[in-house]
């Protein structure tokens, strides 16, 4: 929890090599396909010193799911259940490599919706500064996602929203913003918008 008491988190993907798309408001969709790896990379100002969590709400066909995210050192795996694996916390945005989400697409079909999210966990009292974009990569391409239009006082921030359909998965651009409170972390209220229905409870990093 930060000093002002509201939750604070971020997450990263791995840069990609080569960018194909920009997804905007205007073109929001894109579509993923085949096999390997889905990875998101979010990347931010180390200037800032802004300790940002990158996350994932996992939801399953089967009715399980989980978040993945530093807090509650809930990394996942990529190779057993989630199938989706967060690979580091960089607290400083010091890290050349960021924090990166990784899914196994081989699972698609394990998954109803994923949604990847950031949240300052502290550092910054919202993304107004902190010059975050999220980089999405898979083997059939890469989109970028520029976090640049938050709010007065947003501390999180839905960034993309996954589906499974026939052959890969449709990935769609949210940056729909959100501020925690004492009685609602951040990410209990963008749990609450999108329907996964999780408990959570409050915790601070060790």
């Amino acid at each position: 929890m930060s000093d002002d008491g509201r939750p604070r988190g971020t997450i990263r993907l791995r840069p990609a090599a080569r960018t194909d798309l920009v997804l905007t408001k205007a073109a929001p969709r894109a579509r993923v396909a085949g096999r390997g790896v889905l990875q998101v990379n979010l990347n931010w100002s180390a200037a800032t010193e802004a300790d940002l969590d990158l996350g994932c709400l996992v939801a399953c066909a089967d009715g399980s799911g989980l978040a993945v995210q530093p807090l509650g050192n809930a990394f996942g795996s990529l190779t057993q259940w989630p199938y989706v694996a967060l690979d580091q916390d960089d607290r400083t945005g010091a890290s050349a490599d960021g924090e990166t989400v990784r899914v196994d697409l081989a699972r698609r079909e394990h998954f109803r919706q994923l949604l990847f999210y950031v949240y300052v966990y502290e550092g910054a009292v919202d993304f107004r500064r902190l010059g975050a974009v999220a980089t999405v990569t898979a083997p059939s391409g890469g989109f970028r996602i520029a976090l640049d239009d938050s709010p007065d006082g947003a501390t999180g921030c839905a960034i993309a929203l996954a589906t499974p359909e026939p052959d890969g998965l449709a990935v769609r651009r949210e940056v729909r913003w959100f501020t925690g409170t004492r009685r609602q972390s951040v990410q209990e209220r963008m749990d609450r918008a999108y329907g996964f229905g999780f408990d959570w409870v409050w915790m601070t990093k060790d």
